[in-house]
């Protein structure tokens, strides 16, 4: 199970236009749906803010994955996004979230979907792959760093 098979470039924002936690999701599930993957994008968005009204997806060493099990995708999709500034995502450790992973999952893969999140934390974990992260430029660097730290 890689992340980077399933995380392409081309749904990978690195200028975030938005600001706020709320509009970093919808700009992050507009860049998901090119997968084709995402059947109803209002519906994606309104179930990952209501798991995200249940408590912060904030985990803590400035990421965030803001997640939803949800009918309105199908199969799985994930996204990533990156902001310099920091948004609040009322995140455990009180810190700004500046890496972001948007991830759907039709509620049938939730083993798959449940596999997916434990080897994407278990990456974030490494203080040098969050590091790299913050230092990509490109939707190909994320990818790159991703296959990188798989691979190690």
């Amino acid at each position: 199970m890689r992340v980077s098979d399933y995380l392409k470039e081309e749904c990978c924002c690195m200028d975030l236009v938005a600001q706020g936690k709320d509009e970093i999701i919808k700009e992050i599930a507009d860049k998901v749906k090119c997968g084709g993957n995402v059947v109803d994008e209002n519906k994606f968005i309104a179930d990952v803010l209501e798991r995200e009204a249940l408590g912060s997806t904030g985990i803590g060493n400035n990421v965030g994955i803001p997640h939803a099990r949800t009918d309105a995708v199908k199969g799985f999709v994930i996204g990533f996004a990156k902001s310099k500034e920091g948004v609040d995502f009322k995140a455990l450790d009180g810190q700004p979230v500046k890496l972001i992973f948007l991830m759907g999952a039709d509620p049938k893969e939730l083993n798959f979907y449940m596999r997916v999140l434990a080897e994407l934390s278990k990456l974030l974990m490494n203080n040098a792959f969050r590091e790299e992260l913050l230092a990509t430029t490109t939707p190909k660097d994320v990818v790159g760093v991703i296959k990188k730290f798989e691979n190690s």
